[in-house]
């Protein structure tokens, strides 16, 4: 009975050992391409719609909403195949009046006060900003809250495209975070 159940078990240890080899013919290059086989790459510009291309929408092409650590880095990017690009970054200035319950919004352009990252600026397709060193004027730096980024494009058409986005900068304390609250 022993010698039955150890030859069944060598015979299954066999069976499992042949099935293990025969699966793993492919080398990891080819099982990389299976897999990234099947989505599409982000570079296919056949698929991306430009401005002045049938069918673009300039309100497409920023998010509504980003988000940033004040720790973190603000990283954006504009369509490709753009003649120009100029990015303004604004802060938002409340005012409140007494008692009024109207509140009067101004936006403060501190584009100038930004820290850019290489191959990044109000002229380049990406806007990427180093949060902690950048400020909103000489004497502060960009403090959590609510800040408008604004997107002008000439496109290859030869026609001006324009885009905005709320850019939040959240409060980051580790272990967890916080976002900016609004009083």
């Amino acid at each position: 009975m022993k010698r039955c159940s150890l030859f069944m078990s060598c015979g299954f240890s066999l069976v499992f050992a042949l099935v293990l080899l025969s699966s793993c013919k492919n080398d990891v290059n080819d099982m990389l391409n299976d897999y990234n086989g099947h989505y599409e790459p982000a570079t296919n510009m056949e698929l991306i719609k430009n401005p002045g291309d049938a069918g673009f929408r300039q309100e497409d092409m920023l998010e509504p909403t980003y988000y940033a650590s004040d720790e973190g880095s603000i990283n954006v990017a504009a369509p490709y195949k753009c003649t120009s690009y100029t990015w303004n970054f604004y802060k938002v200035i409340e005012q409140k009046r007494g008692s009024e319950s109207v509140i009067k919004s101004t936006l403060e352009d501190i584009t100038a006060n930004l820290d850019f990252y290489e191959e990044s600026g109000t002229n380049k397709r990406e806007f990427r900003v180093y949060v902690p060193l950048s400020r909103s004027s000489d004497e502060e730096k960009l403090i959590p809250g609510t800040y408008i980024l604004h997107l002008t494009v000439i496109g290859n058409d030869g026609k001006e495209y324009k885009d905005w986005c709320a850019v939040v900068i959240y409060k980051h304390v580790y272990g967890h975070t916080d976002f900016f609250k609004e009083d």
